[in-house]
C-alpha cells in the first residue's frame, strides 16, 4: 500500500512524530503550510486565533505530491486552542476530493485532554469517515514511542 504522511508543524514536534510513523510504515513524507511564519510567542498567539476563528484561507502541500498517487494518507497536525489546528482543517477541506481511500489523523498536543471527538469531527470536512485517528500527548510523555506503536497498527 502506497502511503503518504503529511504534516504541519510549528515547533517540529508533529514533524518528529510523523517521520517516525513514515519510517515504520515505509511512507513518503511531505509538509503542508499556509505560508505564514508562526514561531515564537506572537506566532503561537496568531495560531490560536486562527484556530478559534478558523481563518486559514490558503494552504498548500510543499513539493510535487499528487494525492491520487497514494492508497493511504496520514495527516499530522498539532492542537491549537483546544482543537486540531486551522491549517490541518484547511488542508482536509481543500483536498478532500483528492484524498485516497484511507485517511488517518495524527494529532499532537501538550494538554491532558483526549481530543478524539474533535479529531473525528474532521470527517465532516473530509466528507466521509476516516480510517483511524490518534491523539498523542507530547508533554511529559514518550510521544515518539506512541507514534511508533500507532505505525505498527497500519498494516
Amino acid at each position: 500500500m502506497k502511503t503518504l504522511c503529511l504534516y504541519y508543524t510549528r515547533t517540529n514536534t508533529t514533524k518528529a512524530a510523523i517521520k517516525t510513523i513514515a519510517d515504520i510504515a515505509g511512507a513518503d513524507v511531505a509538509q503542508y503550510t499556509d505560508g505564514r511564519k508562526r514561531t515564537g510567542l506572537l506566532g503561537y498567539i496568531g495560531a490560536c486565533f486562527a484556530t478559534v476563528d478558523n481563518t486559514i484561507s490558503k494552504v498548500a502541500i510543499k513539493g510535487r505530491v499528487k494525492l491520487k498517487d497514494y492508497d493511504r494518507v496520514i495527516i499530522g497536525m498539532p492542537v491549537w486552542a483546544e482543537g486540531p489546528c486551522a491549517i490541518g482543517r484547511a488542508l482536509i477541506k481543500k483536498y478532500a476530493g483528492d484524498m485516497p481511500p484511507e485517511v488517518y489523523y495524527v494529532v499532537t498536543h501538550m494538554g491532558k485532554n483526549d481530543y478524539m471527538a474533535k479529531i473525528k469531527a474532521m470527517d465532516d470536512l473530509l466528507g466521509r469517515p476516516s480510517k483511524g485517528q490518534i491523539s498523542i500527548r507530547t508533554k511529559n510523555n514518550d510521544y515518539i514511542k506512541e507514534a511508533a506503536e500507532f505505525a505498527v497498527t497500519l498494516d
